[in-house]
């Protein structure tokens, strides 16, 4: 009988066991809701102060370079554009001309040679891919220049630019 017991017993530890190591699985979803980020930070390094003094100055231009720094943080490629405000600059003296375009100014990312006149319509200045603002080309500066040549009066003029940044 005793062997009969150890029997059944053994049986019924083994069953117990193997009910132990049973595996249950279940699943859960998990949400992630991400928004489309973009930032811009534009500084200038001091004034936007151009200063005619003679011939060649007036129909070379003047070029300020290095004069506005951008930070971009976006996680989409982005499109930075300029514009100006109005089709016209204030002409600020009795003496100043009252019609002169936003295109005597033009702005470029410091390493490109090629200049983008500015107007109302927004112009794109520069492109870029998603990442903050130590990823490549994220964080760059730009050059502005002026060039008036003869047909407008001596005089200061003053103009309002609008800086964009959409996505691509």
């Amino acid at each position: 009988m005793s062997k009969k017991l150890f029997l059944i017993f053994s049986l019924f530890l083994i069953s117990i066991l193997s009910f132990s190591q049973a595996t249950i699985t279940r699943t859960a979803t998990a949400y992630v809701n991400i928004n489309s980020y973009m930032s811009l930070d534009i500084s200038t390094n001091g004034f936007l102060d151009f200063r005619f003094n003679n011939n060649q100055e007036l129909l070379d231009g003047i070029t300020l370079p290095n004069k506005f720094n951008v930070s971009i943080n976006s996680n989409k490629n982005w499109l930075l554009n300029v514009s100006t405000l109005t089709s016209k600059f204030l002409a600020i003296g009795s003496q100043a001309s009252t019609q002169m375009p936003p295109d005597i100014l033009s702005i470029k990312k410091n390493n490109s040679s090629t200049f983008v006149p500015l107007s109302q319509n927004s112009n794109t200045v520069g492109i870029g891919y998603k990442g903050d603002n130590t990823s490549a080309g994220n964080q760059f500066k730009l050059d502005i220049k002026a060039t008036p040549g003869y047909t407008f009066n001596g005089g200061t003029y003053a103009i309002v630019l609008i800086f964009t940044l959409s996505p691509q």
